[in-house]
């Protein structure tokens, strides 16, 4: 009885306390930011997406990250177009150069330079950390306006022991010497083809880019690819599949799966694509940059990501948190181990478990080297269309055996059409 006698008051006191009052206010952290993030990755790259999202969400309790995952790159290009068009787009996105062009000119994103400048943005020391291609490739009218995100290079993978086998210990280092070792691997009686994957358009830009040429003239709005440097780039290409007969000119995942299966010696992806080559490997592959003859250059992939102006001020605030976090070089290290998208900062690259990767995975050390001349396609808007119409160029100088000075030029004209709408 005495116990109750004394809870009694003290239960009718706080009941008459006015509402409000004497009670703990909420604090920000108790009121979670929810922010849209459209992306593309999907399988393996999606689950680590989702993995790296949960790790920043713990560290950043306040903000809640949704990722709303489209089936691929032209999906979440319709998507996007079509929401910023109604005015209700995501609060962030990955999006490619052309796509931000489009976006940038219609004033829809949020420019990240004002935020990289603010006080909570990134000290002269991390931003000079970023590879130089990743802030050149996100930089327009000298302005930041969207950074890195998931960003691979061009290498090869190839089969040690059947180069060891052909008497190669070392991958080659020029186009020329690349050729000459294709012949010697491929062997039609055993089933052996040299290489796939060899021709595509980031390929066709690196051979165009070290023999001095260019995509366009954007001063004057005219299409250069069918320079000289672009008919001797092309006719390499076409010599492999239709002379040389030793690449295989594979369409989806059969390259891939050829190369598991021993059918052929080596094969150009990009640096991703050892997360979905690696659970089924069962002989040594080492990883090799592209060849250099000339200056040496390089054609970065993957996309960038940007802030939509939609957002409340606290969303674009809590969307920027997010990103400075996904390009510390902590984060981006893990990001890399998870997908093995390359970390688009130096310092990433000298953590204790990037450097046991590099130490456990051959020939990844000299493939990332390529981040010092890397070098990325158009930003134009129209190079959305340009870049298809000059694979169309290519599969027409491969498959149907069209002279790559009439092919390539015929795309030039086209897409200097397009740039001058």
């Amino acid at each position: 009885m005495h116990s109750v006698n004394k809870i009694l008051p003290l239960v009718l006191l706080i009941a008459l306390i006015p509402p409000g009052c004497g009670q703990r206010k909420s604090t920000p952290a108790e009121k979670k930011v929810k922010i849209t993030f459209w992306h593309a990755m999907g399988g393996p790259l999606g689950d680590a997406l989702d993995t790296m999202i949960n790790s920043f969400e713990k560290e950043n309790p306040d903000i809640d990250i949704v990722p709303v995952s489209m089936a691929n790159y032209s999906s979440l290009s319709q998507k996007l177009m079509g929401a910023v068009q109604v005015n209700a787009p995501p609060n962030i996105a990955q999006m490619y150069e052309s796509w931000t062009t489009q976006f940038y000119s219609q004033n829809k994103l949020v420019i990240l330079d004002s935020l990289i400048h603010s006080p909570d943005g990134l000290t002269t020391e991390e931003l000079n950390d970023f590879y130089t291609a990743f802030i050149e490739g996100n930089t327009w009218d000298g302005k930041i306006i969207t950074l890195a995100f998931n960003k691979s290079l061009p290498v090869f993978f190839y089969n040690i022991e059947i180069l060891q086998r052909t008497g190669y210990s070392r991958f080659p280092g020029t186009w020329s010497e690349l050729r000459q070792m294709l012949q010697r691997l491929t062997d039609r009686k055993q089933g052996l083809l040299g290489a796939a994957g060899l021709v595509n358009e980031g390929v066709f830009g690196a051979l165009l880019l070290q023999k001095g040429g260019n995509y366009l003239d954007e001063k004057n709005n005219q299409a250069i690819f069918h320079s000289p440097a672009g008919i001797a780039a092309a006719e390499y290409l076409a010599r492999l599949v239709n002379q040389d007969s030793t690449v295989y000119y594979g369409a989806g995942y059969d390259p891939q799966n050829d190369f598991l299966a021993g059918k052929i010696a080596c094969i150009q992806s990009t640096s991703v694509s050892w997360a979905f080559l690696k659970p089924n490997i069962t002989f040594p592959v080492g990883i090799a940059p592209l060849p250099i003859e000339g200056t040496p250059a390089v054609i970065g992939y993957g996309t960038n990501i940007g802030i939509f102006r939609t957002g409340t001020p606290e969303q674009i605030s809590a969307a920027w948190r997010f990103i400075k976090w996904f390009t510390t070089p902590e984060a981006q290290a893990r990001w890399s181990l998870l997908t093995f998208y390359v970390p688009v900062c130096r310092s990433a690259l000298l953590l204790p478990e990037y450097q046991e990767l590099l130490q456990n995975t051959p020939g990844l050390s000299e493939a990332l080297k390529q981040l010092e001349y890397l070098r990325f396609e158009p930003k134009t808007e129209a190079w959305f269309v340009g870049r298809r119409l000059l694979g169309e160029a290519l599969e027409k100088i491969i498959r149907a055996g069209i002279d790559p000075k009439t092919a390539l030029t015929q795309a030039a004209e086209a897409v200097t059409t397009e740039l001058n709408r």
